[in-house]
């Protein structure tokens, strides 16, 4: 059987899908209820604190082979959608210069260094990400902080505790089998005030995921193992004493907005579910607080 996920074959990959979490990563309620499945793959729901998760999810010999020159598969291959991707961001950088404009930054999962070239000039500029390919890219593409870009896993990466004033994950954290190190790391990381910018990051309480569950856009079972939301990372983050401080869902304004049409495509599924609730419905549009823009600060 083929395990096609729109059009994507995961069958190489369902081996790897051996990682169970029984218990919430955020608050440790235990038992969660089944929030998605497609084929094989399943998503499951805290009743306490609303997390999302893939359970079981692909072990790090699976994501390592997925990911595997993603730059070339993914990115660079696709150009509506790296210039879709370069203006959103333009928003993003703009969230995160209305704290702080300068100083030592790092982009954790900085992929080819797209989103570090966006950054004003006077920050530092420093990227750790996981795909050699994209590593090589930015190393050769960017004179002015190519070489600050390493290989390898944040909770291995070669910095001294408290050497950044800011640390940036866009589109990351969603990714990783294991954010709540993750997030201790980028705690010991960042100086004291130091902020934490999670942007470009799925919304698991948003009403697009809780309407198509499996169809939702930024449902995917091996890229995006978590679906948080600002409640559910607060609780990991004030664990490491990161406070929330600041809260955006970007949506007008953005490339992919189309609020007529998007509005009209969410009203045909509402009706189509209050009709069938098991119904099929298409992939969602993207919509309102979708995506979250967070900011925390170290305390």
């Amino acid at each position: 059987m083929v395990n096609n996920f729109r059009g994507e074959n995961l069958n190489e990959f369902q081996e790897y899908f051996t990682e169970i979490k029984d218990s919430c990563i955020a608050c440790g309620a235990s038992q969660p209820g089944l929030w998605a499945s497609s084929g094989p793959f399943k998503a499951v729901q805290c009743a306490k604190c609303s997390l999302i998760w893939m359970n079981p999810s692909s072990n790090l010999t699976g994501l390592d082979l997925y990911y595997k020159n993603y730059i070339g598969r993914r990115r660079l291959n696709n150009e509506l959608k790296m210039s879709q991707r370069k203006l959103q961001y333009v928003d993003d950088a703009s969230f995160i210069e209305r704290f702080i404009s300068e100083g030592k930054i790092l982009d954790v999962g900085c992929n080819g260094g797209f989103f570090l070239e966006i950054l004003s000039h006077d920050f530092q500029k420093h990227g750790i990400e996981i795909d050699r390919e994209a590593v090589k890219f930015a190393n050769n593409t960017y004179k002015d902080f190519g070489k600050n870009v390493v290989c390898g896993p944040l909770e291995n990466a070669p910095y001294e505790d408290s050497s950044f004033d800011v640390i940036s994950m866009r589109g990351t954290i969603e990714h990783m089998t294991d954010p709540v190190n993750a997030i201790k790391k980028v705690s010991q990381l960042l100086k004291q005030n130091g902020l934490f910018c999670i942007t470009a990051t799925p919304n698991g309480m948003s009403v697009a995921a809780d309407l198509y569950r499996n169809q939702w856009t930024l449902f995917h079972p091996v890229q995006h193992i978590w679906h948080f939301s600002p409640k559910s990372l607060s609780i990991i983050c004030q664990r490491f004493g990161l406070k929330l401080i600041a809260k955006e869902f970007p949506y007008m304004g953005t490339p992919y907005e189309d609020v007529k049409q998007n509005i009209k495509d969410i009203a045909d599924a509402i009706e189509s579910r209050w009709n069938d609730s098991d119904c099929s419905l298409p992939v969602s549009p993207p919509f309102f607080e979708s995506m979250m823009s967070l900011m925390f600060k170290k305390i």
